[in-house]
């Protein structure tokens, strides 16, 4: 009977709890969101031992909609009710490193990256300096994710060496250009392509991009290769013109190279043409004056020659020399003169002759280009010092006078 009655109490406090119990329930089934490395880089592609280079990897949300679900009963039975609602949850990045022992990481220690929303991605860039020994190398990337498990990525890494995951066409390009190219002036140049990977490039475009309108391209500026194989090179020429006002020093045509790997995918690569623009003087002589303005046999006097230099650069060392039959100082020292300018050269002479007065002046500078001399011819104009050919002149016009005078007496 006792044992009756236990029983009895047993389930009486089973119905009171299960009458104690809330008509409405909720039971949860959650999906925790993650991360996946959809992409990576390394720039460059393939990096010197001991070089620094960069990695990057792009991170996403594993879903387009990270979610938790529940379902909320609630009645009671029979006539309970089931609904699921639907909650977006964000990936929490607690932290991301690059694990390596071979690399020095120079920055990229992440810490409390912060959330990532469903459909969304992020960044990472790793700085890192490569080993010495050369070879192909696996660091990994290390993701911890808050609630969720962690990430761990090896990105192959190329520290020169031909040996790649994947055989891929490496286009190398070289350069043939003019020494010096003068300002205003046209000029070529030679590229070759080179294949130098280990499978063929298709669809190659070689899209020249002139930097200035001091700089043109008298040929196309997209050139067209179908195929380039393995070893092959080919040659592009292109054609430039320069004008009067492009800046002296080194010039840079950048050159952007597309093409496509034997699995379709687009590949590109950036490229500049070094060229040196160097100007050349050309002098001349703009004015000549004499102080004074009027000269005699026997006086001295001063002979100023302005020198200009019409040219695109600078004369150096500029020294002229009279080449005259005067007495006197027939050489100057000029020095330096600018392009669009001109200086004075001075001489100090005493006029041993009279009559119009031929003579050269010998004008030597240095430029980029060398060494150069030019001679110019010029002429001085002088009087007789003793008046002989004004009396001359005078006596001739009275001779004149008297003989109209007569022959007009003898008329009358």
């Amino acid at each position: 009977m006792l044992i009756l009655h236990s029983k009895f109490h047993f389930l009486l406090i089973f119905l009171m709890f299960a009458l104690i119990l809330p008509t409405s329930g909720l039971a949860a089934i959650s999906q925790e969101p993650g991360v996946i490395i959809t992409s990576y880089s390394i720039s460059p592609n393939v990096i010197l031992p001991g070089e620094i280079g960069t990695i990057e990897v792009t991170i996403a949300n594993t879903a387009s909609q990270a979610s938790k679900t529940a379902s909320e009963i609630s009645g009671t039975e029979p006539d309970s009710v089931s609904q699921s609602v639907t909650l977006p949850v964000n990936a929490f990045i607690e932290s991301a490193i690059l694990k390596t022992k071979d690399f020095q990481i120079l920055s990229g220690w992440y810490e409390d990256i912060g959330e990532i929303g469903p459909g969304q991605s992020t960044t990472l860039t790793f700085l890192v300096q490569a080993p010495i020994k050369e070879g192909l190398y696996f660091p990994e990337v290390w993701i911890r994710v808050r609630g969720a498990e962690s990430v761990k990525y090896p990105i192959p890494v190329n520290i020169n060496t031909r040996h790649t995951l994947i055989k891929q066409p490496s286009i190398r390009l070289s350069r043939s250009t003019p020494t010096n190219i003068i300002p205003g002036s046209a000029f070529d140049i030679e590229l070759g392509l080179t294949n130098e990977g280990l499978s063929g490039a298709h669809d190659l475009i070689i899209a020249i991009e002139t930097p200035n309108t001091s700089l043109s391209s008298k040929s196309p500026e997209r050139q067209f290769i179908q195929m380039l194989e393995p070893g092959q090179t080919k040659k592009i020429n292109l054609s430039f013109q320069t004008d009067n006002d492009i800046p002296i020093g080194i010039r840079q045509i950048p050159v952007r190279i597309s093409y496509m790997n034997a699995d379709g995918t687009e590949l590109e690569q950036r490229e500049r043409i070094g060229i040196v623009i160097q100007g050349t003087a050309d002098l001349g002589i703009s004015k000549q004056t004499l102080d004074p303005e009027q000269i005699a046999e026997g006086d001295m006097f001063n002979l100023v020659c302005r020198i200009e230099n019409t040219g695109t650069d600078k004369a150096k060392t500029v020294r002229a020399t009279l080449d005259i039959p005067f007495e006197g100082t027939k050489e100057a020292f000029v020095g330096t003169i600018r392009p669009d300018n001109d200086a004075p050269a001075v001489f100090t002479l005493k006029a041993t002759k009279s009559g119009d007065i031929s003579y050269t002046m010998k004008i030597e500078y240095q430029d980029d280009f060398g060494i150069h001399e030019e001679t110019i011819p010029l002429h001085i104009f002088a009087q007789e010092k003793n008046g002989t050919g004004i009396i001359i002149f005078i006596l001739a016009v009275v001779l004149i006078i008297a003989g109209l005078l007569y022959w007009r007496k003898s008329y009358s």
